[in-house]
């Protein structure tokens, strides 16, 4: 019977050693870290997401949680917003396909590597303005491609047009943003 008791009170201590432990550890070590996703916030009309990996092209739905290597389509007459972990935001218009090459953000430092591809279509960034005072130090970079060109933004609201042949690119600066003056011409 003391034998019995005896290895029930070393269960008991060890359990309450490692519990102790764990809850004395940050929270950041013990959680695991989790990739950064972008989330479908609006969807208008038909809209459909292609998971990477998949074949099959689904219906997308508000809410629905897009990762690296996803890709998203708008039909006719159909739009997609996606809010990015940055806080910036991509709206996929009309007749688009866009793929989400890498999404990579880190909250603490707030330095960003977000990569996407825009196949045929057009897309509308707003490129949040958080990472600007870091960008220097950090080069937190935000492009969109095209078959043909290259949009990279800091902090300003970028439009990305493509055929597959041809692309035009034009930018908005946000309110606030000072450096350089750009009057959102569209360049091709």
């Amino acid at each position: 019977m003391r034998e019995v008791l005896r290895g029930s009170m070393q269960r008991l201590v060890i359990v309450s050693v490692v519990g102790g432990l764990l809850l004395a550890m940050p929270a950041s070590v013990v959680a695991q870290k989790v990739a950064p996703n972008a989330e479908l916030k609006r969807v208008v009309g038909r809209v459909e997401v292609l998971a990477k990996g998949q074949t099959q092209w689904i219906p997308a739905v508000v809410g629905a949680q897009l990762a690296e290597g996803d890709d998203i389509r708008a039909y006719a007459g159909a739009s997609a917003e996606l809010a990015l972990p940055d806080t910036s935001t991509v709206v996929v218009a009309e007749n688009s396909r866009l793929l989400l090459t890498k999404i990579d953000y880190d909250p603490q430092s707030q330095s960003r590597l977000i990569l996407m591809h825009l196949v045929v279509g057009k897309v509308r960034a707003t490129v949040a303005q958080a990472a600007i005072t870091l960008a220097r130090v950090r080069q937190s970079n935000f492009a969109i491609s095209t078959p043909t060109a290259v949009a990279a933004a800091r902090g300003t609201i970028l439009w990305v047009f493509t055929d597959g042949q041809k692309s035009m690119m034009a930018v908005e600066p946000e309110l606030g943003f000072t450096e350089g003056s750009s009057q959102g011409v569209w360049r091709q």
